[in-house]
């Protein structure tokens, strides 16, 4: 009943002209939404089920021969005894997304979606960040990072299959953001990155924050020495060296406490002149 609900509403779809369309989301959670609408989460139970899509949705065209899913997903059985289990994933990730074509097996062929417009974030991302470090353009480095939700399926973190391609585009973000000029972001996710520290100092020391730069260059030199035994390099080590010797900007609790003190010492003056003054009455009606 349901696989003739879908082919009947498949036939209405391309007699309006209109095409299905997938979404899937693999930055820093896993979603399939099918024509606008989130396939539950409990659909994708099924460990292989899920596996299988995520496999396919990385795969350039969205298809891998069978012998190559089965490397992947089950490295250590032979061809002849994953098949069963290749297939079985197949049938419950159709009726995950509730789609017959989820997962097409075809002349040794394993297709994702082939009949629908398929959208992943994942390649979506490392499309707009290959062409923002190519052209070198901060506007289109932006419009990246913000396609960038998280790391790559954070729940496959052991599998062998994700995470080669996980250290890619986390490598990739963070060149997106040296990129933009987004230093806090950097120092954030890679705390040994100098360059960023180095900007962030500056940035400080042109608002007036002296001691905040101070406090990057320490932190610095912290994470270079128990990371990789080494010291600043020049260009920190002369910026920290310049700070020292420039006065520092006074910050708004410097100017609070100085005029809370003027008050206090024009309070005490009042009150001696006013003692003065009553002195000297006293003293001229006492003639």
């Amino acid at each position: 009943m349901h696989r003739h609900k879908y082919r009947q509403s498949s036939r209405i779809a391309r007699m309006e002209g209109r095409t299905d369309r997938v979404v899937i989301t693999l930055l820093g959670r896993f979603e399939v939404e099918v024509d606008g609408t989130a396939t539950p989460e409990r659909c994708w139970q099924r460990r292989s089920a899920a596996a299988l899509v995520k496999v396919l949705a990385l795969a350039p065209g969205h298809r891998l021969h069978r012998e190559q899913v089965i490397d992947m997903l089950w490295p250590a059985e032979a061809p002849a005894e994953a098949a069963p289990k290749l297939h079985k994933a197949a049938h419950y990730a159709r009726r995950a997304a509730g789609r017959h074509d989820t997962v097409v097996l075809r002349n040794d062929i394993v297709h994702l979606f082939p009949s629908a417009e398929l959208i992943v974030d994942a390649l979506l991302f490392d499309e707009l960040s290959r062409r923002a470090i190519s052209d070198r353009d901060p506007a289109t480095a932006r419009a990246a990072i913000d396609h960038y939700a998280g790391e790559l399926l954070p729940d496959d973190r052991y599998e062998e299959w994700a995470g080669e391609r996980r250290e890619l585009l986390r490598l990739r973000h963070l060149n997106l953001l040296r990129l933009a000029g987004q230093w806090l972001e950097v120092s954030e996710l890679d705390p040994s990155d100098e360059l960023a520290h180095v900007e962030l100092m500056r940035d400080h020391v042109a608002n007036g924050d002296a001691g905040t730069a101070l406090v990057h260059y320490e932190r610095l030199e912290r994470v270079l020495d128990r990371e990789l035994g080494v010291t600043p390099g020049p260009e920190a080590r002369g910026l920290r060296d310049d700070i020292a010797t420039v006065p520092s900007r006074p910050t708004i609790e410097d100017l609070v406490t100085e005029l809370a003190e003027l008050a206090r010492r024009q309070s005490i003056l009042l009150q001696t002149l006013a003692a003065a003054q009553s002195s000297l009455l006293t003293a001229s009606c006492c003639q």
